[in-house]
């Protein structure tokens, strides 16, 4: 007795182009199956969803007219006894253009019916609208069957047979009895796509005919890898709503092949329960190919479990799976023994797992079963050394050197498992390079773990992954050995001046030869303004370069000059500006977020040090005017402080979809929140701001912050 799930039959009331929800781990990072030939086989997408559903019409479209062009192109090669190429028979079949290649009349008279009966089964014909002044479509339809009645080649009467069928169907002119009358013509050995084109025609016009039962189990006959328009069969299945439909349904079948088809058709809708499917399927055909089929959509479907996003929610019943696959007795094990020990992999039951690796290992020791018993191996791995190392690689070398489509998802998998190890060993550098395997950002880079790649690569090579990693990343990176010297190239040159400038190390950054040294500054990372980011209006002609020289210069008068107002002055601005806060942030890193920072530490030291040569300046400086400007820029710096301070740590996927971490600002989104500013004030901030205001109230500059500076204004409203 085959069960009807009741909650599934009413979804099929729900339409084909309703919204879809939630994810359906449609890019998978990690898949290690082999793919299969039967129709949607390797498409584990909610099949209801509007852009599935078109990306799959899309295709059939695509293909069914290669196909066409190509019957096309061996049809007219007997005719001109010359082979033309697919462009020009696209011209003469679908364009309606070069008839005049066309030497058998027969043939011409056909294309020229096809253009002639073409708007009336399109809206648009090659972007031309429909012509007000019409042939009425009974007269195309006898003539389409007239001249199938006459003395002309099988292969366009079979053509003729399709459009007046079409045209009838299309038009409600009741295209069953011209299919009823010339459906011998489909008798024929030969194979075309025109064949699958009737038959979905002739199941569309009997559910149009109100015979629904009738049409979706004709439409059931096109779920074969050999039809070409296969996914008809499911799109219209929705049209089985109620529990009478099916049980007409499935009593129409002579086979137990059909009808265990017609339960996968039903068990291909998002809501079906996939373990009750298969004890349907099981009951008839316990060998039946429709249950490897669902097996290898669940198993498809699970492997999100790979996937380390936590976005993707993961509900899979795996146990319900292994408890029921645990009964099942096939003549075929392999697909259930493959589901099993995926499952128990992902329960953590790898001595199960295996087992059934091992058994699997002997029974078909294919690429797939290879695979898994690799998968099987990583994860029972507790720590690295050279020696794991070296295994692995001569495992995942002889995997890779099968080609196949799980090849490239087994090495990138294979070094998240490293990157975890060598996590738990706090081998930072080989964390780093595993989690950036198939593409290094710069902007992963700080400066020690680019120090630390620049000597792994000059370094000789302990193992066979040591090798791998070295030779990815010269690829990627663009690393040249030139008298036994590894040289970087410019992106590298450039990260590593960036980083040295972010970390304060001028002198060393000035001495690296590169083309990023003579980029322009965009504004004067010396000179400071009231705005937040102190930037002017007007492009600077300061050079990265001479910027560096300029810095380094101020810092050796200081050495010997530390009281100097103007130097101290100069020099707390460069490094303030250097910060996030600042106008000339973008030297310092690959990769600017315009709404927070990468790394806490640095930027406390750059605006921590800002505060600490301001503070001089201030304590040597004359003029009033002048140690008002200090005072406000000695503001700006705390109110940066305390943005750092209270900064909250975030994560998000860049690149690669590798976490980074970075620091959000609390006061980014509400400069004028009061509560932002009254945590500034409870926790000791502002003295600056309060010294601006009791000892250069009298200034004009202090007159012009009050003007322009909100931050200013909303402290001391709060206060």
């Amino acid at each position: 007795m085959i069960k009807v799930i009741l909650i599934l039959l009413l979804s099929f009331n729900i339409s084909l182009f309703s919204c879809a929800s939630g994810w359906d781990y449609s890019d998978k990072s990690f898949v290690f199956l082999k793919q299969r030939e039967l129709p949607f086989s390797n498409l584990d997408k909610n099949l209801n969803s509007p852009s599935v559903y078109n990306d799959i019409n899309y295709k059939y479209k695509t293909t069914a007219k290669k196909i066409n062009l190509k019957e096309w192109q061996a049809y007219l090669k007997k005719d001109l006894k010359e082979n033309l190429d697919l462009d020009t028979i696209e011209q003469i079949v679908y364009k309606g253009k070069e008839l005049s290649l066309i030497k058998n009349l027969n043939t011409k008279k056909y294309l020229q019916f096809v253009h002639n009966q073409e708007e009336y089964v399109t809206n648009y014909y090659y972007g031309k609208k429909q012509t007000k002044e019409k042939k009425k479509e009974e007269l195309l339809i006898n003539e389409a069957i007239k001249r199938i009645n006459t003395n002309i080649n099988p292969w366009l009467k079979l053509r003729y047979f399709y459009l007046s069928i079409r045209l009838a169907h299309y038009k409600k002119l009741n295209p069953l009895k011209i299919y009823k009358e010339y459906k011998y013509l489909l008798n024929t050995k030969q194979k075309t796509i025109v064949k699958d084109w009737i038959q979905g025609i002739y199941a569309g016009a009997l559910i149009k005919n109100n015979n629904i039962e009738k049409g979706v189990y004709e439409f059931s006959k096109l779920f074969d890898k050999n039809k070409i328009n296969w996914h008809l069969s499911y799109y219209n299945f929705h049209h089985i709503k109620t529990a009478k439909q099916w049980n007409n349904l499935i009593n129409i079948p002579t086979t137990d092949f059909e009808k265990t088809k017609l339960i996968t058709l039903r068990a291909l809708n998002k809501n079906s329960n996939i373990i009750e499917e298969l004890k349907n399927i099981y009951e008839i055909d316990k060998n039946s190919i429709w249950f490897d089929f669902l097996l290898y959509r669940a198993l498809l479907d699970s492997q999100h479990f790979f996937d380390n996003q936590d976005f993707y929610v993961r509900n899979f019943p795996t146990q319900d799976f292994i408890n029921y696959l645990q009964t099942i007795k096939k003549d075929d094990m392999y697909l259930v023994s493959l589901a099993l020990g995926y499952f128990n992999l992902y329960t953590n039951n790898l001595k199960k797992a295996k087992n059934i690796a091992s058994k699997l290992l002997t029974l078909r020791n294919n690429h797939e079963v290879q695979t898994f018993n690799y998968l099987v191996n990583l994860y029972q791995l507790k720590s690295i050394d050279t020696q794991v190392e070296n295994d692995i690689y001569s495992q995942m070398i002889q995997l890779s050197s099968n080609t196949n489509e799980c090849t490239k998802a087994t090495n990138d998998y294979t070094f998240v498992i490293l990157e975890k190890l060598y996590k738990k060993q706090d081998n930072k550098l080989k964390e780093f390079l595993s989690a950036n395997i198939n593409y290094l950002n710069n902007s992963s880079f700080s400066l020690q773990s680019l120090n630390e790649f620049n000597q792994f690569i000059k370094t000789k090579s302990k193992s066979k992954i040591d090798e791998y990693l070295k030779e990815r990343y010269k690829e990627q990176s663009k690393i040249k050995k030139v008298k036994d010297k590894y040289l970087f190239d410019e992106s590298l040159k450039r990260t590593k001046i960036k980083l040295l400038i972010n970390n304060l190390q001028f002198e060393k950054a000035r001495k690296i030869k590169s083309e990023y040294l003579n980029e322009i500054i965009k504004f004067n990372p010396f000179n400071v303004s009231i705005r937040g980011n102190n930037r002017s209006g007007k492009t600077q002609t300061y050079t990265i370069k001479e910027f560096l020289d300029k810095i380094t210069q101020i810092k050796k008068i200081l050495k010997n000059n530390p009281n100097s107002v103007m130097d101290n002055y100069l020099y707390a601005n460069a490094i303030y500006n250097l910060s996030y806060f600042g106008n000339s942030n973008k030297i310092t890193t690959e990769y600017r977020s315009v709404y927070s920072f990468r790394n806490k530490k640095l930027e406390l030291q750059k605006v921590n040090n800002s505060i600490k040569y301001y503070e001089k300046a201030l304590k040597y400086s004359k003029k009033d005017e002048f140690k008002a400007k200090i005072t406000y820029m000695l503001a700006k710096s705390e109110l940066a402080l305390f943005d750092i301070n209270f900064s909250e740590k975030s994560k998000y996927h860049y690149f690669n979809t590798k976490e980074i971490s970075s620091y959000d600002l609390k006061r980014q989104w509400s400069y004028t929140k009061n509560k932002v500013y009254n945590n500034y004030i409870n926790n000791n901030y502002g003295k600056y701001f309060d010294k601006l205001k009791d000892e250069y109230s009298n200034t004009k500059y202090y007159e012009e912050v009050l003007k322009e500076c909100a931050n200013l204004r909303v402290y001391q409203k709060s206060k």
